[in-house]
C-alpha cells in the first residue's frame, strides 16, 4: 500500500489543501508551526479514522479533536485519502470527522464500496487491508518524533499482531488472543480461592458447607437414636409394669372366680345338709324322741327338726315335755302348715332363683378371669397367684406411672422427629456439592493445561519471530549506527532490543545514548512493519521528525538507509531540519522521491498525538 495524496478540507489548519506523495521516499519539509504533524495527523486519520461507539469521546478523542479540528469556525471538519493496494485496487476514504461518517470506495471504478470489508470498531479502517488495525498501525507505522521509544510501551498490544502474523499470516486467531479469552473465561467461570461470587470459591464453600450440614444431621441422627432407644425402654419398663398389673388383676379375678363358684356350691347343698344334719341327729335321740321326730318329720320342715333335736341334744328340754311339745307342735303345725304350703314354695323358689344367681356369677367371673389371664404371659400369672393382696394397687399405680413417662418421652420424640434433618437429602447436597467442585476444578485444569499449550505456542511464535525482527534490524544497524554495533537480539514479547560491538558485550537499546536508541528503535518498527502485514502488502511509514535526535553522520547514515527502504516501502518523513532538506535536494528526484516544501509558519497551535 501507498498513499498518493491526502487531502484535508477542512482539517486543522488547512482548509482544502491537498498533499501529492510519490512511491518512494517523500520528504516533506517545513519551519515549525508550517503544519508538518497536521499533515501527519490527516494521513493517519485519512487511513485510519475514529472509532465510532456511543457515549462519550474518550481523552485521546478530544485531543485529537482539540488539536486537529478546523481553525475557519465553520463547523465543517474532514479528511480525505487515495491509497493504491499492491494488487492494482486504488480506494479513496472520506472521513467526515464532524458527523464521524466514513467511506471507501473504489477510485476508478463507479460503485465499488470497500466500508462493509474494512470494518473495524464501527468505522472503516483502510491499515486492516494491511493486516493491521487503527491501534497497531499507530504503533508500527505511523511515528511521531516523541513516540519513536515509545514503541516498548506498544509491547503488549502488539503481540497479537506479532502472533498472528507469525502464525498465518493475518488470520485472526492468535495464542495471545486464545489466551487472553481463557483468562477471562477463568476468570469467570472458575475464579480464584479470593473471589467470593466465582465458582471455584463457591463451590467449595458448598462443599464446606453441606460437610457442616452433614455432620450436624449425623449429630442430630445419632441423637435421636438414643432417644427412640430411651422411649422403646422407657415402653418396655410400662410394658413389664402393666403385664405385672394384668396379671395380678388376672390372678384375682381368678380367686373371685373360685369363691363365687364355692359360694354357688354351698348355696345349693343347704336343704340336703339340713336333711343330712336332721337324720344324724335323729340317729343319736332317744328312741322316743327319734319316733317322735319322723312322726313329725312329713309335717315339719327339715330345720325345725334340726332345731329340736339339738335343744334335745343340748339337754336343755326335758325328754318328755319336749314330746310333749312336739306332739302339741305337730298338732299345731298341721293347723297352719297349709297356710305355710304357699308361703313355703315361694320361698323355695326364691331359693333355687338365688341359687341359679350364684352360679351365673360364678361362671361370669369364670370367663372374666380366663380372657384376662389369656392376655397375661404364663410366667407373669404364676408369679402373680404368690403376690401379697395390695401388690395390685401398687402395681396399677407404677403401670400408671410408667406409662405416662413412656406417652412423654415418645412426644418429645415425634416432635423432635417433625423437624429431623434428612440425612439423604444431607448426603445428596455433598455429593452433588462435590460433583460440581470437580467440576470446576476438572475445567480450572482443562483451562490451565489449555494456557499451557499455548503458551508454549506462544513461545514458539515468539521464538520464531524473533529471528525475523533480528535480521531486519540486523540489516541496517551497522550503517545507521556508523559501524559501532554488529549484532542484536529482539524479544518480541517486550520488544527489548539487546546490541553490542564486535566481541563485545550485550547491552540494552534502552540504555544507550537517546539518539543511538531512537535509531534501533527505529529500525525495529521498519523490522515489525515489515513482518506484521498481510501476504502480498507493503506497510507504508510515516515518520515525524525521526532524524532529529541523530548526529551529523548518523542523521546521513540514517537518511541513507530509509532511501534505501524507500525502494520496497513508501517513507513520508516530516522534517523541520535545514540539513535534512539540503540532502533531500541533493538526493531525491522523480518519478519515485520528491521533496515537498511547506510555506512558512501560520498562526497554527502545537498538534499533539494522533487518534488511538
Amino acid at each position: 500500500m501507498r498513499f498518493e495524496s491526502v487531502r484535508a478540507h477542512p482539517f486543522g489548519l488547512f482548509d482544502d489543501d491537498t498533499l501529492t506523495l510519490l512511491p518512494g521516499l517523500n520528504v516533506v519539509y517545513g519551519p515549525n508551526e508550517a503544519g508538518k504533524s497536521t499533515w501527519h495527523a490527516a494521513l493517519y486519520a485519512g487511513l485510519c479514522g475514529m472509532r465510532r461507539r456511543k457515549g462519550a469521546l474518550s481523552a485521546a478523542d478530544r485531543r485529537f479533536r482539540d488539536c486537529h479540528r478546523p481553525w475557519n469556525g465553520t463547523g465543517d471538519w474532514a479528511v480525505s485519502a487515495v491509497v493504491a493496494l499492491e494488487d492494482g485496487q486504488r480506494a479513496e476514504l472520506r472521513r467526515d470527522l464532524a458527523k464521524r461518517v466514513s467511506s471507501a470506495v473504489d477510485a476508478d471504478l463507479a460503485g465499488r464500496d470497500y466500508a462493509g470489508r474494512i470494518m473495524y470498531e464501527g468505522a472503516p479502517d483502510g491499515s486492516l487491508w494491511l493486516g493491521l488495525n487503527r491501534r497497531s498501525f499507530l504503533g508500527v507505522a505511523c511515528v511521531r518524533q516523541a513516540q519513536i521509544l515509545g514503541l516498548l510501551d506498544e509491547a503488549d498490544a502488539l503481540q497479537e499482531d506479532l502472533q498472528r502474523a507469525a502464525a498465518t499470516a493475518g488470520t485472526d486467531e492468535t495464542a495471545a488472543g486464545a489466551l487472553e479469552l481463557i483468562a477471562a473465561y477463568r476468570k469467570e467461570h472458575v475464579g480464584s480461592e479470593h473471589t467470593p461470587t466465582k465458582p471455584l470459591r463457591v463451590a467449595r464453600q458448598r462443599v464446606k458447607t453441606a460437610l457442616s450440614v452433614l455432620e450436624r444431621t449425623r449429630e442430630a441422627q445419632a441423637r435421636h437414636l438414643a432417644e427412640q432407644r430411651d422411649v422403646e425402654r422407657l415402653a418396655r419398663a410400662a410394658a413389664a409394669t402393666e403385664m405385672e398389673a394384668a396379671a395380678l388383676r388376672a390372678a384375682r379375678a381368678a380367686e373371685a372366680a373360685a369363691d363365687a363358684e364355692r359360694r354357688a356350691v354351698q348355696a345349693a347343698d343347704i336343704p340336703a345338709l339340713a336333711r343330712d344334719e336332721a337324720a344324724r341327729a335323729a340317729a343319736g335321740a332317744e328312741p322316743w324322741l327319734a319316733a317322735a321326730l319322723r312322726a313329725a318329720a312329713p309335717y315339719l320342715g327339715a330345720a325345725a327338726v334340726a332345731a329340736g333335736i339339738g335343744l334335745a341334744l343340748a339337754g336343755s328340754v326335758a325328754p318328755g315335755l319336749l314330746a310333749g311339745a312336739l306332739g302339741l307342735g305337730c298338732l299345731a303345725w298341721w293347723w297352719w302348715s297349709r297356710r305355710r304350703a304357699a308361703a313355703d314354695a315361694e320361698a323355695a323358689a326364691g331359693a333355687r332363683r338365688l341359687v341359679a344367681d350364684l352360679q351365673a356369677a360364678a361362671v361370669r367371673l369364670r370367663a372374666e378371669a380366663a380372657a384376662l389371664a389369656a392376655a397375661v404371659e404364663p410366667g407373669a400369672l404364676a408369679a402373680a397367684r404368690g403376690a401379697a393382696p395390695d401388690r395390685l394397687s401398687a402395681a396399677e399405680h407404677e403401670a400408671r406411672a410408667a406409662r405416662a413417662a413412656s406417652d412423654a418421652a415418645r412426644g418429645k420424640l415425634e416432635q423432635i422427629a417433625a423437624h429431623l434433618p434428612s440425612l439423604a437429602d444431607a448426603e445428596d447436597e455433598l455429593a452433588a456439592a462435590r460433583s460440581e467442585l470437580e467440576r470446576v476444578e476438572r475445567l480450572d485444569r482443562t483451562l490451565a493445561t489449555t494456557s499451557d499449550f499455548l503458551k508454549r505456542a506462544e513461545e514458539r511464535v515468539h521464538r520464531s519471530v524473533a529471528p525475523v525482527l533480528r535480521a531486519t534490524v540486523l540489516k541496517w544497524l551497522r550503517g545507521v549506527t556508523a559501524g559501532r554495533y554488529t549484532d542484536c537480539k529482539v524479544d518480541p514479547e517486550s520488544l527489548q532490543v539487546e546490541v553490542r560491538a564486535a566481541g563485545g558485550t550485550w547491552r540494552a537499546a534502552g540504555f544507550l545514548s537517546h539518539g543511538t536508541a531512537e535509531q534501533i528503535y527505529l529500525l525495529l518498527r521498519l523490522a515489525l512493519a515489515r513482518h506484521l502485514v498481510a501476504d502480498g502488502e507493503v506497510c507504508p511509514l510515516i515518520l515525524d521528525d525521526a532524524v532529529a535526535a541523530c548526529d551529523t553522520e548518523r542523521k546521513q547514515a540514517l537518511l541513507d538507509t530509509l532511501h534505501a527502504v524507500s525502494a520496497e516501502t513508501q517513507v513520508i518523513l516530516f522534517t523541520h531540519e535545514e540539513d535534512v532538506q539540503e540532502w533531500a535536494r541533493q538526493r531525491l528526484s522523480g518519478p519515485r522521491d520528491a521533496l515537498t516544501e511547506l510555506s512558512g509558519p501560520r498562526d497554527a497551535l502545537t498538534e499533539l498525538s494522533g487518534p488511538r
